[in-house]
């Protein structure tokens, strides 16, 4: 018993030796050690050694973050270091600096993605955008916003697009309908979509009467078509076709417009010869238009009959 008993003294006094070190090792890098001298001046070993390991792991924490904040440039110019600068030598308050920590590595892209948000008009769409302000506010993940955010962009290009080919589709009951191909034609053009160069869908010309066509299709792939030729004038490239939800569309392009032609069966070379003429004979009448063009579709006259004479001499070369 008596050797048990030297053993635990030994084990007490080395304990206490290493605590004094470290104790000292604290001091003198300016660490805020009150809570360790009143341990120690109540004298209750399991105590102090209780305090000493958390403090301990708390110290190496501190320095962590202190680390990490040095990279954020949060420092003496910093205009929000005097709130914290007390908590830089108390490992006491890591808890404080990991949290401020966390909120500048979080806090640009937080303000990158509000702006996005306020630059989307969110007309008829003010419950999405609330909806994703009170994700900001209640600190949700950024990248969980940016998807939410990139779904809304979405949502309301569809909408825009559905609108907008509402307004410039040209397929009013009382007009006669494009010329029927003959049963026998191998290539058919189904719809004509005109586009400035811009995007702005200036005119949609149909085989089938308004109520046989899938308006939300019509929009999606307006969209699509949009997106391939915006592409391909940013790259420098000609593209001749794409494919959309099993749809063919063959795409020839003019210096201020573009056509995009939904047809059944294979084009023929020549073919997009007499879609380039008829863009080029349109941007000859309408010249002024176009080199004065803000925008407004309405100031283009008689955009449905260079989409008809598309139509009728498509269908006479087959």
């Amino acid at each position: 018993m008596g050797k048990k008993k030297g053993s635990s003294n030994s084990d007490s006094q080395e304990s206490g030796n290493g605590n004094a070190a470290k104790l000292y090792d604290w001091i003198s890098r300016g660490f805020v050690v009150d809570t360790l001298i009143e341990a120690v001046r109540l004298n209750d070993p399991a105590k102090i050694d209780e305090q000493f390991r958390d403090y301990s792991l708390k110290s190496a924490r501190l320095e962590s973050v202190r680390q990490k904040l040095a990279t954020h440039g949060f420092n003496e110019s910093h205009e929000r270091f005097h709130e914290y600068s007390d908590c830089f030598n108390d490992p006491h308050q890591v808890e404080r600096l990991e949290s401020l920590c966390k909120s500048l590595e979080v806090d640009p892209r937080y303000k990158e993605l509000r702006a996005e948000l306020a630059s989307i008009n969110t007309n008829g769409f003010e419950a999405e955008a609330r909806r994703i302000r009170e994700m900001f506010d209640n600190n949700s993940d950024a990248s969980e916003i940016d998807v939410e955010i990139k779904k809304l962009r979405k949502v309301i290009k569809e909408k825009f697009f559905e609108v907008a080919f509402e307004e410039a589709a040209d397929l009013p009951a009382e007009k006669a309908p494009a010329p029927k191909p003959s049963p026998a034609a191998k290539f058919t053009a189904e719809i004509i979509f005109l586009l400035h160069r811009d995007g702005t869908l200036l005119s949609v010309k149909s085989r089938r009467p308004p109520t046989d066509l899938d308006k939300k299709l019509m929009s999606r792939m307006v969209m699509a078509i949009k997106e391939q030729m915006g592409r391909a004038f940013r790259e420098g490239e000609h593209v001749h076709s794409l494919t959309y939800e099993g749809h063919t569309i063959i795409l020839e392009d003019s210096v201020h417009v573009y056509a995009a032609i939904v047809v059944l069966g294979e084009a023929k070379p020549v073919m997009y010869k007499v879609i380039l003429k008829a863009l080029q004979i349109m941007e000859k009448k309408l010249a002024s238009e176009f080199e004065n063009w803000k925008g407004d579709r309405s100031r283009l006259e008689n955009l449905d009959k260079y989409t008809s004479a598309i139509f009728q001499t498509l269908d006479k070369l087959n």
